[in-house]
């Protein structure tokens, strides 16, 4: 149940986030009521109106009385919410509570995520999806990572990302393989899932218009396809694929993703349509699991070098 709030908590506010982006919400909509996400997200109404709850704090949204929730006027502009007061409040209070002082919790974090270097491995099925988790890898969690393809897990003996990778993060599709690799190579791995609702909520609005993206591969095309069959509107979905498809199609005003691969092949080339910022695929508690990973890594780390 916890590991449901938080999910949903994450997709609800990372769905405010880039509603506000890609310009599918602004400041001052209302947002769906909680017994319409209970039918959306199939869970008990109460969590959403704890999620609810949650977002309000944190400045994200407003509630009001027999009114809705709404997105808060503050954000009328980046979508970017101040830091939640009570929540880093509570990580100064944790870390004072273990003998850190406040100003020196800064260094400790870093230390906790900076001691060593860490790389990791993406093995995925598309060039598209793994230079996406690459991407978030090193923007979210400060990894250097490189992919090799699912076709390479089989290689003996083991490919040289694999060799010199901390980690191994794949996707619940090839979990099973890449945990046989990992145990034989004696690496740790991840089998990440993905965003609760990155289909559900964030396309269920984009895709009330034409929505276009810029793929690299027809493979990553045709699973595009059938990620969002079930979501209302995924006839709007228009797939662009490099090398193959006439970017002219692109109307200035349309919102368009690029996928990492997409814009590797096309490389300083101009685009058209209104381009909204690379999505986060990783779900929270997925991302706990990395974030725990390279914290015990690095604590690892500092216990070796004060013995």
């Amino acid at each position: 149940m916890a590991d449901q709030r938080e999910d949903i908590l994450d997709s609800m506010r990372s769905r405010v986030l880039r509603g506000l982006q890609s310009g599918t919400l602004q400041a001052g909509d209302r947002l769906p009521s909680a017994r319409a996400l209970e039918r959306e997200l199939e869970v008990d109404h109460r969590v959403i109106l704890d999620v609810y709850r949650e977002l309000s704090a944190e400045g994200l949204i407003e509630t009001r009385p027999r009114g809705g929730v709404y997105v808060a006027a503050r954000h009328a502009r980046g979508g970017i919410p101040p830091l939640p007061e009570r929540w880093f409040a509570d990580v100064l209070a944790e870390g004072v509570a273990r003998e850190i002082p406040v100003p020196d919790l800064s260094e400790w974090l870093r230390r906790c995520t900076e001691t060593l270097r860490l790389r990791a491995v993406v093995i995925t099925t598309t060039a598209d999806q793994s230079a996406g988790l690459c991407r978030e890898l090193r923007d979210d969690f400060g990894l250097e990572a490189e992919s090799v393809p699912v076709t390479a897990i089989a290689a003996r003996p083991f490919v040289v990302p694999v060799r010199r990778a901390d980690l191994i993060v794949t996707t619940g599709a090839h979990r099973k393989s890449v945990e046989d690799l990992a145990t034989e190579a004696k690496k740790p791995a991840i089998a990440i899932d993905v965003r609760l609702d990155i289909m559900g909520g964030e396309w269920r609005l984009l895709l009330q218009r034409p929505v276009y993206a810029i793929v690299g591969s027809e493979e990553f095309a045709t699973m595009l396809h059938r990620f969002v069959h079930d979501t209302p509107g995924s006839e709007n979905l228009r797939t662009i694929i490099v090398g193959q498809d006439d970017f002219a199609a692109i109307p200035s005003d349309a919102p368009t993703y690029v996928t990492q691969e997409a814009r590797r092949l096309l490389g300083d080339r101009p685009l058209p349509g209104r381009l909204i910022p690379a999505a986060r695929t990783i779900a929270q508690h997925s991302a706990r699991e990395i974030i725990r990973f390279i914290v015990g890594a690095n604590r690892d780390a500092m216990a070796r070098t004060t013995k």
